[in-house]
This record gives C-alpha cells, sequence and structure tokens, in this order.
C-alpha cells in the first residue's frame, strides 16, 4: 500500500508542475494633484463646483475669484494593460474641509472615466476628480483643506 501511495503523489506532483499559472499585476493609485475649489466669496450660501475637467463654477450667493483657480484631483492608475477597474469615490457627507473650527460640506463626487476606466496598453490612465463645496451663509474666510480617498479595484 505504501508504494501505490507515493505513486499517486508523484503522479500529482508531476501534473502541479506543468500547469501554468498567471497573475494580475496589482492594480495601484497615487495621487499626482490635488482637488482645489480655488478663491471664492461668499455673501450668502452657495456651492463652487469642479467638475473632472477642471471647470469651476458657482451658484446661490458665492462668486468665484478669478486669480484663484480651482483644479480637478489628479490620480494615476497603474496595473496589468487593458484590464477594466471600477471606481469608488467618497459619498456625500463623508468627507469635509476644515479650517480652525469651520468646516465645509464636499459632495457629489464625479470621475472621469466613471463608473470604470480601462488601463492602457503601457498598464496606467489618468483619473480625474471633482466634486461640490457646499458654503455657507457668511461662511468664515480662511485656508480650508481635507483628504478623501478614491478606491480602484480590477473588474
Amino acid at each position: 500500500m505504501k508504494k501505490y501511495r507515493v505513486r499517486v503523489l508523484a503522479a500529482l506532483a508531476c501534473a502541479l508542475l506543468g500547469a501554468s499559472v498567471s497573475w494580475a499585476a496589482v492594480i495601484a493609485i497615487s495621487n499626482t494633484q490635488g482637488l482645489a475649489f480655488g478663491k471664492f466669496v461668499a455673501g450668502s450660501a452657495g456651492t463652487v463646483t469642479v467638475s473632472p475637467a477642471g471647470v469651476r463654477s458657482a451658484s446661490g450667493g458665492v462668486v468665484l475669484v478669478p486669480s484663484g483657480a480651482g483644479a480637478a484631483a489628479q490620480f494615476s492608475v497603474t496595473g496589468d494593460p487593458n484590464l477594466t477597474y471600477a471606481i469608488t469615490l467618497p459619498g456625500d457627507g463623508a468627507v469635509s474641509l476644515t479650517s480652525g473650527a469651520n468646516s465645509m460640506a464636499v459632495t457629489t463626487f464625479t470621475s472621469s472615466p466613471s463608473p470604470t476606466g480601462t488601463l492602457g496598453a503601457g498598464g496606467t490612465q489618468t483619473l480625474l476628480v471633482g466634486a461640490t463645496l457646499s458654503v455657507g451663509s457668511n461662511q468664515a474666510t480662511g485656508n480650508y483643506s481635507g483628504a478623501f480617498d478614491v478606491t480602484v479595484n480590477y473588474n
């Protein structure tokens, strides 16, 4: 009986050695430019929106200051060439910008591409992210900052 067991194990080992396994490269994301809403003045409540293309607009009682342009966030996504990936952005109410005791909510995150991306032949793609900033009536001036997470996963 011992001989029979050894032969079966040897046959299984040989069969496994002949098999080929290929793993996808780990997908990674790195931030290359921060999201910036730029300078503005708020007499009454409103919003500042930065699109994934970097176009800035205001609503309500918010007036944009031209010398303080905003910018979309930019990320570099890397992995296996030609594979698709899903993009997960923060939900409403998850992110706020603060300056001392003052804060403003960041909502309606959008991306380009969206909701999925495809890595190019070189295994990279640029991901652009915009959002909307909710400005309160008589919002205190300051240098507001915050952070948010963007997640990418292979489909």
